[in-house]
């Protein structure tokens, strides 16, 4: 029997060592990609999580009293304030998309009114209003009711009383918060890998040659690979809508058809995305390295873990052209408010939709440079 020292020669090792090193040097993009993306990713993770909430669009319905309280929310930079004159002012907006919620003061009485969809949102607003008020008026007594709007939950103390209300999306869980967002990310994190490296085999075996001598167009060539590769993409995103919903419990307050072509659409853009960025890769490997560029950085900006309003304001202007950012607002609002196609469609569904045809036209135009 062969010792291990007879069986594993270091001369050898040394050999296979090198020739990776020298396969690594003449690839400059895994070299930069090892060397700068890190770098990169880390600085946005970095300034992504250490960043606090701003930009919370907050109502006032002023009845007069509690003047510390009312000065407190003014002095708070992260609370972007509308001054109402009521409070069914305040419940309308909210349910319009166009408040995280409000503040009613009175004398006797501070009713606080939440979109309950956010639940690091909600938990800030909640948090301002009892610093604005003196200690001995947060202390919780754990009075809750369920009203024809949502659910109502009071904090009782001397002076005055704080009843918090949910006019939608009340009770939920962090899960049922970021559940349709994670479902828009893993649609599409999945179809646009699946869909770069069919394109990058597709153009390796030397068909996109053979098509390109027949009398298709290259849209029609696009647009038939799409198609062929949505099928499997509808697959994938209904038994991903529907673990969702029945395995995590995430409520289906909307219509699932409606979800379901929130889907279909950021499916479509993934699919013609993937195809734009094969032409940048030779192997499967360099398929992969896509991932960091391409992923993480919609996974840190694009609130789906966490809301827009915790993103840095210097960076917050790239979470607005990430696709993630619309799907995720589009799945939310249908999911969890119940809302219909009419209002979603600016901007999330616009931006979805355009997102895909900027994509189908920079995937054509690429294999136009490739094979032509």
């Amino acid at each position: 029997m062969m010792s291990l020292s007879h069986t594993i020669n270091s001369k050898r090792i040394l050999v296979v060592a090198r020739r990776v090193v020298r396969q690594l040097k003449r690839d400059r993009r895994t070299i930069g990609l090892i060397t700068f993306l890190p770098i990169f990713l880390m600085i946005l993770f970095g300034y992504a999580l250490s960043g606090e909430m701003s930009g919370i669009n907050l109502g006032i319905v002023d009845f007069g009293g509690q003047d510390d309280l009312r000065d407190h929310l003014t002095s708070v930079d992260d609370f972007a304030l509308l001054r109402l004159g009521s409070e069914s002012d305040a419940e309308r907006l909210i349910v319009e998309g166009r408040l995280h919620g409000a503040v009613v003061i009175g004398d006797d009485e501070v009713r606080v009114l939440l979109d309950g969809s956010s639940p690091q949102i909600t938990s800030t607003i909640m948090a301002e209003v009892n610093n604005g008020l003196l200690p001995e008026t947060s202390l919780q007594k754990g009075v809750a009711g369920v009203g024809n709007l949502g659910k109502y939950s009071a904090v009782e103390a001397a002076t005055p009383e704080i009843v918090q209300r949910y006019v939608r999306g009340y009770d939920l869980e962090m899960m049922d918060s970021v559940g349709p967002a994670v479902l828009g990310l893993v649609v599409f994190f999945f179809t646009f890998i699946t869909a770069a490296i069919s394109f990058l085999r597709e153009r390796t075996q030397g068909s996109l040659e053979k098509f390109m001598v027949s009398p298709l167009t290259r849209p029609e060539m696009v647009a038939g690979y799409l198609l062929g590769f949505s099928l499997f993409a509808l697959l994938q995103s209904a038994t991903t809508l529907l673990v969702v919903i029945f395995v995590f419990g995430v409520p289906m307050n909307g219509n699932p058809l409606t979800a379901f072509a929130v889907l279909l659409f950021l499916g479509s853009g993934a699919l013609v995305l993937g195809a734009f960025f094969s032409n940048f890769a030779k192997t499967e490997f360099q398929v992969v390295q896509f991932i960091p560029m391409v992923i993480l950085p919609q996974v840190v900006l694009s609130g789906v873990w966490w809301p827009l309003e915790s993103i840095p304001a210097f960076i917050r202007p790239i979470s607005y052209i990430l696709p993630l950012t619309y799907s995720s607002d589009a799945l939310r609002a249908v999911m969890l408010k119940g809302a219909g196609i009419s209002e979603i469609l600016v901007p999330d569904l616009v931006f979805l939709v355009g997102f895909f045809v900027i994509s189908f036209a920079l995937a054509t135009l690429m294999l136009k440079r490739e094979v032509g």
